[in-house]
């Protein structure tokens, strides 16, 4: 009888990751039956989706609250469908509100593998959920090297595989060695985020901010917009500005090559500052939310950084912008000072360096799935 994984991603890195894991996992061993919660990216690599992650993807505490009652029903429906599938291994991967809720409650009945990749941040906040790692996942997978310290603490036995972003920009990097053509526009590229809240708040502040430095710098203007999010949310915004819409089609290409050929780029905190440090380009970092989530966030996360880069580095390496800070003038001047100022840019650059050595060279997606296959075999 061939074997049944269950896999759980909640948003879209997540899901590009476990897409790439999902292909791994079917070149070792072709006869898996892969079941779970994803997108077009986890379905086309290989697995049955019983739903789309869009209908439990909120954010934000008030967000949340408003659809309790349909996120309750959707994790019913995941511990009914482990329930009665009875997979051999359920994968999850981020997404703790929901992961760690569905662990508590499939360990009354379900007696296989629970694998943890990509860790919850609870060296963050909301540490004491570790006690449901403690308790009920028999591997926990990092792609940050010092969480294995972190989890070494908590007497809990973590390893390190490395990032899977790092593996996918490091073949992009090695097929693109030049950034772009001599004489092309300097470039600033948008990206407000993945989700409509999201970008209801913050794109109009970038926007703005492009405006401001349009008027001194000849610049072409991008937004990398969500695949989640339909084209008429973005351009209902634009105001008959000339500004490029770029979709990614789902293999990250589009995006990875945006990044690439941008000279300057506003990104919401998040995946996409990973992207932009491993792709040597420079960047700053925004983030704006509602006041009630802000003031419940700034209580409960104790970091002095949000950027995953400025934490992985222990270092202010990119300016980050956050609530109040988030305006037009504060992007304008950041913006203006990486354009015109080399000296800062190399550093800026030179730091990024510094994060591509910290993440090494392994294969993520690929040490994963050995590991896997080798606690279910």
């Amino acid at each position: 009888m061939s074997e049944k994984i269950f896999i759980l991603t909640g948003e879209s890195s997540g899901e590009m990751y476990g897409a790439s894991l999902v292909k791994e996992l079917l070149k070792l061993n072709k006869t898996l039956k892969i079941s779970g919660v994803g997108s077009v990216n986890l379905q086309t690599a290989g697995a049955d989706i019983i739903f789309d992650y869009s209908e439990i993807n909120y954010i934000g505490f008030s967000s949340i609250a408003k659809n309790i009652f349909k996120i309750k029903k959707k994790l019913n429906e995941c511990i009914s469908f482990i329930k009665n599938d009875k997979p051999t291994a359920v994968i999850l991967i981020d997404f703790p509100g929901f992961n760690l809720k569905l662990i508590k409650e499939i360990r009354k009945f379900y007696t296989g593998k629970i694998i943890y990749y990509i860790s919850p941040q609870l060296w963050a906040w909301h540490k004491e959920r570790i006690k449901i790692i403690q308790k009920f996942v028999d591997k926990i997978l990092v792609i940050f090297p010092f969480e294995v310290d972190f989890y070494k603490k908590e007497n809990v036995d973590a390893e390190y595989v490395g990032h899977p972003l790092k593996e996918k920009t490091d073949e992009f990097i090695s097929l693109n060695k030049k950034k772009k053509e001599d004489g092309q526009k300097l470039t600033l590229t948008l990206m407000p985020g993945s989700r409509k809240e999201e970008v209801e708040r913050i794109l109009p502040v970038l926007l703005e901010a492009s405006d401001k430095l349009k008027d001194i710098f000849d610049l072409k203007i991008n937004i990398l917009c969500s695949g989640n999010i339909e084209l008429n949310f973005y351009s209902d915004k634009l105001n008959n500005r000339k500004i490029n819409l770029i979709y990614d089609d789902g293999t990250k290409i589009i995006e990875f090559r945006t990044i690439f050929e941008s000279d300057l780029l506003f990104t919401k905190s998040g995946t996409s500052t990973v992207e932009c440090a491993l792709l040597k380009s420079p960047f700053c970092i925004v983030y704006k939310t509602g006041s009630l989530n802000y003031l419940i966030g700034k209580y409960f996360i104790k970091l002095k950084n949000i950027g995953m880069v400025n934490i992985l580095l222990k270092d202010n390496v990119v300016k980050e912008f956050i609530q109040h800070d988030c305006n037009a003038d504060n992007l304008f001047q950041e913006g203006k000072l990486i354009l015109t100022n080399k000296p800062y840019r190399d550093e800026m650059i030179n730091n990024f360096n510094k994060l591509d050595i910290l993440l090494g060279n392994k294969k993520a997606s690929e040490i994963v799935a050995k590991s896997i296959l080798e606690l279910i075999g």
